[in-house]
């Protein structure tokens, strides 16, 4: 328990006992997730857990308005509100993967700092408050602790600094003048993390997901921040929503830079990826996009994360965003904006069905100009293969049924029998056999 010092109850009647039941192997899962965005049915807790089971997701991160963010929790100095948080993070059936401090530009700044002469670098009491609040309250809810998200974001508060693209999100009104380098993150978050786990002895520390991986990511970011902090977290945590053809040659040298840095053991997640639907969206990927596109990205993604080696991939994201010329994430949910279900959707669901949970994900061919084919084991030892690109594919023994992972226009696959020894022609839409 806290001291009498914080008088605000730790305990909460609508908070069921710890711990509780979840996955223990995650896999699979859904990112940003708009829980409270409306009124409607489909923003409501019932809705999207009860769909959650029927697509079989595992885990949800970005949780936006029921998250553990500073300014959700805590907007002014002593204002803490629990609500909404303490409707969503004790459900048993999936895995929250929390974030803590702020969704874009994390920092032990409190969120009503309002000048660079307050900004902190280091952990001061205000944000140790809120640390202990938050992990002392959902501890027995929460495995997975992410401390910010993004943070090459910071780049654009260095003097003189150039990122090449348009400012993310507002900064903060207490931005510093002088920047907040790497190395200095790299000491925040380790203390954090040693906060984290001084009051949560179980809890599993996620680096703050990478921008992707670029050479700055790697290179300046990560390792500016392993310079001061060390060893600090438990899980490496990166986004990718760039075209499907240039994700092998950017694993291998994710793979080289753990490898170079001592760190090859720690498990991998990938916590954003994800494309759009809409033709007229060409900012991240220009197959050209379509729901078509969208649909074979779902396993064309996935796929190459697991067969990357990364342990848990998460789709981005669940409900569509406003469907407007402005909003450059447009058409990224396998739900419309209306909750209506997108041919990804159904491919999301046939994915889960037919994959999760696996044992191993084999890479048997990987050629972004060529065939691309993967073997599933399943963890009740069933296989499965995967396959697309150019090129063909040989029917290997013990296999007699394929379909496409694109669904027709009701939402169905069309399983059509094969046999081993059968040449199939490869297409850019991956096909599953089993």
């Amino acid at each position: 328990t806290l001291p009498p010092s914080l008088p605000l109850p730790l305990a909460s009647p609508t908070l069921p006992p710890g711990p509780v039941a979840r996955p223990a192997n995650l896999q699979v899962g859904l990112n940003f997730i708009r829980l409270y965005f409306g009124d409607e049915q489909y923003f409501q807790p019932d809705f999207i857990f009860q769909d959650f089971a029927h697509l079989g997701v595992q885990a949800y991160r970005q949780f936006i308005k029921a998250d553990l963010y500073w300014d959700v929790v805590e907007p002014q100095k002593g204002q803490w509100d629990f609500s909404s948080t303490d409707s969503i993070i004790p459900y048993a059936n999936f895995e929250p993967i929390v974030t803590v401090f702020s969704n874009q530009y994390a920092s032990p700044s409190p969120p009503w700092c309002d000048s660079p002469d307050a900004f902190q670098k280091t952990l001061g009491a205000d944000a140790r408050e809120y640390l202990e609040r938050v992990v002392t309250r959902y501890g027995p809810y929460v495995k997975y602790w992410e401390i910010g998200n993004e943070m090459e974001h910071w780049r654009i508060a260095d003097p003189g600094s150039d990122t090449g693209g348009r400012q993310v999100a507002p900064m903060p009104k207490c931005a510093p003048v002088d920047g907040f380098s790497p190395e200095e993150q790299g000491l925040f978050l380790s203390q954090a993390a040693q906060y984290i786990r001084e009051h949560d002895p179980d809890a599993v520390i996620v680096m703050p997901g990478l921008i992707g991986l670029s050479d700055y990511s790697l290179d300046t970011w990560l390792a500016g921040t392993m310079k001061s902090g060390g060893d600090w977290f438990d899980i490496v945590n990166y986004h990718y929503y760039g075209p499907w053809q240039r994700y092998p040659g950017l694993r291998a040298n994710l793979t080289a830079f753990l490898e170079a840095h001592g760190i090859a053991d720690k498990p991998v997640w990938m916590t954003e990826t994800g494309s759009t639907s809409s033709a007229t969206l060409t900012e991240r990927t220009d197959y050209p996009n379509s729901p078509e596109t969208q649909s074979a990205d779902v396993f064309r993604r996935l796929i190459q994360g697991w067969g990357g080696g990364d342990r848990l991939v998460l789709w981005h994201t669940y409900i569509s965003s406003a469907d407007n010329p402005q909003n450059v994430w447009r058409g990224y949910g396998i739900l419309t904006e209306d909750a209506e279900p997108k041919p990804a959707y159904y491919a999301y669901q046939l994915l889960t069905q037919e994959l999760i949970p696996f044992h191993q994900v084999t890479p048997l061919n990987v050629d972004p100009r060529g065939a691309n084919v993967y073997r599933v084991e399943t963890e009740d030892g069933a296989v499965r293969y995967v396959a697309w690109g150019s090129g063909s594919f040989t029917v290997p023994p013990g296999i007699s049924q394929m379909t496409s992972v694109v669904p027709d226009s009701t939402g169905n696959f069309s399983w059509t029998d094969v046999a081993p020894g059968q040449t199939i022609a490869l297409l850019d839409f991956p096909i599953l056999l089993r």
